[in-house]
C-alpha cells in the first residue's frame, strides 16, 4: 500500500513543470502591478492636490495662504511653479519615467527652494511626503487586494526621485553661490581694495598727509 502511494506521488511530481509555477507567479505579479497602477491613476487628483498643499505648508502660514489663494501666475510665481511641476511629476512617478523630463520638472519645483532658506533635507522632504499621502489614500485598497509588496517596490521609485531632487538642489545651490561670488568679485571696492582694512588705513594715512600738507601751505 505504502509503495503504491509513493509511486503515485512520484509520478505526479515528475509530471509537474516548474515553469508552470513561475508562469503563475509572473501572471499574479503582473495583475498586481496593473491593479496598483489603476489605483494610483484613479486617486491622482486627490493625491496631487494633497501634495501641493503639503508643499505650500512648508512656508510660513501667511505665505502658504497667499500661495493657495492668489491665482494670478505673475503675482504668485512660486505657487504657479508648484502647480506646474507637481502634476507632471506625479505622471512621471506612476508611468514610465523619462530622466530628462523628470529632472526638468524637479528643477522647476526645487530651484526656488535652493535660492531660499531651505536646507537640503527640507527641500527634498517634499518628495518623501508623497509616501504618506499615498498611503493615506490607498492603504485600505492595498491591503484588501494584497498589493503591499508591489506598493513597497513603488515607494523605491519615490526614493529615486528624492535622490535626483537632492542632486538638482545641490546643482542650483552651487549656481547661486557662483553667481554671488562673481557679483562680489565685480564690485569696485573688491577689485581696487576699497573696503578691506589695509585699504582703509592706507586711504586714512593719505588723507592725513594731505591735511598736513595743506596746513603747512597756509
Amino acid at each position: 500500500m505504502g509503495n503504491t502511494l509513493d509511486s503515485k506521488l512520484k509520478k505526479v511530481l515528475t509530471q509537474l513543470n516548474p515553469l508552470d509555477f513561475q508562469h503563475e507567479k509572473d501572471a499574479r505579479r503582473e495583475e498586481q502591478e496593473i491593479r496598483l497602477s489603476d489605483l494610483l491613476k484613479q486617486k491622482k487628483e486627490a493625491i496631487v492636490k494633497s501634495w501641493i498643499d503639503v508643499i505650500r505648508n512648508t512656508y510660513p502660514p501667511e505665505t502658504a495662504q497667499f500661495l493657495k489663494t492668489q491665482k494670478n501666475r505673475f503675482a504668485n510665481p512660486i505657487g504657479a511653479s508648484i502647480e506646474d511641476s507637481a502634476w507632471p511629476l506625479y505622471d512621471q512617478l506612476i508611468g514610465e519615467p523619462d530622466p530628462e523630463t523628470t529632472k526638468k520638472h524637479l528643477d522647476i519645483l526645487i530651484r526656488v527652494r535652493a535660492v531660499q532658506d531651505f536646507s537640503p533635507a527640507a527641500a527634498v522632504q517634499i518628495i518623501y511626503a508623497l509616501k504618506q499621502i499615498i498611503r493615506d489614500e490607498l492603504m485600505e485598497e492595498i491591503l484588501e487586494f494584497d498589493l503591499l509588496e508591489r506598493y513597497l517596490e513603488f515607494e523605491s521609485t519615490i526614493d529615486r526621485f528624492a535622490l535626483l531632487a537632492f542632486d538638482v538642489f545641490m546643482e542650483c545651490r552651487e549656481m547661486v553661490w557662483q553667481i554671488k561670488r562673481n557679483d562680489l568679485l565685480k564690485r569696485p571696492y573688491i577689485l581696487q581694495g576699497g573696503m578691506c582694512p589695509s585699504y582703509m588705513l592706507r586711504r586714512g594715512k593719505q588723507h592725513l598727509e594731505k591735511l598736513e600738507k595743506e596746513k603747512t601751505q597756509h
